[in-house]
């Protein structure tokens, strides 16, 4: 690894300290060298704060005049709760700056680049690519398409099943991929589940096996009135949003600071549009990323609707010879499957994940 490569890689280890503070704003991190030494670092840390590369200019440690700045994100033109970077930039008198993905965002994409380069800093844009947009994929697929990114993650046995014939999944994969599991939790906006899944396991979904932030909590109620009891309204450990149909509207309403109702339309086969849904959660909610943990008929239906990005498989070594597909309520044929490709392949003890997306990057 080269230089340039392990400072931009310090870069992104910035940016990470601030997943799930800086949504809908994405990941940045950055850092200013001068004569080989770091004189600055900066992440922009919580939504509303400072951005990276301001945060980097105000913790130099001596003059950054004639200084690199190394960014993962092209630097913004316009001033929104922040001021906007680009010209404290130009005004501090570095004199290069290394980027390792432009901005999708329609008000940048491209005019930060232009503006450093028109006042005489030389800018290099590449560095690291794949590695700062897999990070922040979700904000890049929020830029350009108005929803987030959907990870559907299925714990099945060797025969395909989720779940006995009396619906008992516990456990089917064992400890280190239920661990490997809050580090994804961790690594999103958001858990969406089905009110099926509050109702028959009452579960908390939070991030309790590894170190990082509780994602906000979707839970699709439709017309089900769910238990006021549940962990998902009584924790108060994350916000929780509950999507309700709109026959639903003064019926068991309870949005308070930490519980959250949307109300959206049925359509005529008395589901929920998921394009609407999720356009929705990016705009109200500011969501950029969802972890999708429900059962068969939410598996399947995101599925059908070809609305998933990521679809993860964890196999535990158990046969079980009959119990719940979570393909059970798709209609496909073999000339008209849903085709994907691996994205990646590893074993967690006696597990086999595997990670597929619809288009390799």
């Amino acid at each position: 690894m080269g230089l340039s490569e392990s400072l931009m890689r310090r870069v992104l280890e910035l940016a990470r300290e601030g997943q799930g503070r800086v949504n809908p704003n994405p990941l940045v991190g950055a850092l200013l060298i001068k004569d080989g030494r770091i004189i600055g670092e900066g992440a922009h840390r919580r939504f509303g704060e400072s951005h990276a590369e301001v945060e980097a200019l105000n913790n130099v440690t001596e003059s950054p005049k004639g200084a690199t700045l190394y960014v993962n994100l092209e630097p913004c033109t316009y001033d929104g709760k922040t001021p906007a970077c680009v010209p404290a930039i130009i005004q501090s008198g570095v004199s290069k700056v290394v980027i390792a993905n432009s901005d999708p965002n329609p008000k940048v994409n491209g005019q930060g680049i232009q503006q450093l380069r028109e006042a005489g800093l030389a800018v290099e844009v590449g560095l690291l690519e794949h590695d700062s947009y897999e990070m922040n994929r979700g904000f890049m697929k929020a830029m350009n398409m108005g929803m987030p990114w959907m990870t559907l993650k299925l714990a099945l046995t060797i025969d395909g099943f989720m779940a006995d014939q009396t619906g008992n999944s516990k456990w089917i994969t064992g400890e280190a991929s239920r661990k490997q599991v809050h580090q994804w939790r961790a690594e999103h906006n958001a858990i969406l589940v089905g009110a099926g899944t509050v109702l028959t396991d009452d579960p908390a979904l939070t991030v309790r096996a590894v170190e990082g932030p509780n994602p906000k909590r979707v839970v699709i109620a439709g017309e089900t009135q769910l238990p006021k009891n549940a962990q998902v309204f009584t924790d108060k450990k994350a916000t929780t949003v509950v999507i309700r149909s709109e026959s639903s509207e003064n019926g068991d309403v309870r949005s308070t600071r930490s519980i959250r109702d949307i109300y959206l339309a049925l359509n005529q086969t008395g589901q929920f549009d998921w394009n609407e849904m999720l356009s929705t959660l990016y705009q109200e909610e500011g969501v950029l990323s969802i972890f999708v943990e429900g059962g068969a008929q939410v598996a399947s239906s995101l599925l059908e609707a070809e609305m998933v990005d990521e679809l993860i498989i964890m196999t535990g070594p158990k046969i079980i010879g009959s119990g719940l597909s979570p393909f059970q309520y798709l209609r496909r044929s073999l000339e008209n499957p849903i085709d994907w490709n691996i994205f990646e392949i590893k074993q967690f003890q006696d597990d086999v994940c595997v990670r597929y997306r619809k288009e390799q990057r």
